[in-house]
């Protein structure tokens, strides 16, 4: 479907290539597009919107989303870990379960509305991130820089303080209570 590898200012609607490789992307709209299972291969995404869009089980190698947003859009099973840096992100009502994020930097990263359920973030540097009301059930946070990062409006985070540093990371109650079960103790 695409038919060359660059591109500006472009709204893209419904497009469901499978296979995407060398193209760059700067200021461009992705609309109800299915990328589900494609293949990203060094694609380079710059100030861009994806709308409704799905890219479940797709592979993303050597892929950069420098200042990009997703909004409403299904992105199951991704391992964002083989894009390339900058890794610059918003996910707006996104339903991001089983996401892994390993090493990655996503200091001032903003998830909101969103559901990231069964989700890995392992030795990310997640400071000053927040979380606004997200539902982060079965999510693993492990050797992460929580640093400032905000969870005040989520639920369902286990997040272990041993593992993790959350130095002047902001929780409220009652979901701060979950520390507790990390614990060796009894509560009556």
């Amino acid at each position: 479907m695409f038919k060359t590898n660059d591109y500006w200012e472009e709204e893209f609607i419904e497009y469901s290539d499978k296979n995407l490789d060398g193209i760059y992307f700067d200021n461009c709209t992705f609309i109800k597009c299915d990328f589900s299972k494609a293949i990203f291969y060094s694609c380079k995404f710059t100030e861009c919107t994806f709308i409704k869009c799905d890219l479940s089980l797709s592979s993303l190698n050597s892929c950069t989303f420098n200042d990009v947003i997703f909004e409403n859009s299904k992105l199951l099973g991704l391992s964002w870990s083989k894009c390339d840096e900058p890794f610059d992100v918003k996910f707006d009502s996104c339903n991001l379960s089983q996401n892994s994020f390993h090493m990655l930097d996503l200091r001032g990263m903003k998830f909101i509305n969103s559901l990231i359920k069964d989700t890995g973030f392992e030795e990310c540097n997640l400071e000053r991130a927040v979380f606004d009301n997200c539902d982060l059930e079965l999510t693993s946070f492990i050797n992460n820089n929580l640093k400032k990062s905000n969870f005040e409006t989520s639920k369902n985070y286990l997040i272990d303080p041993k593992q993790n540093d959350i130095e002047k990371a902001q929780f409220s109650l009652p979901e701060a209570l979950s520390f507790l079960s990390l614990l060796p103790i009894q509560i009556k």
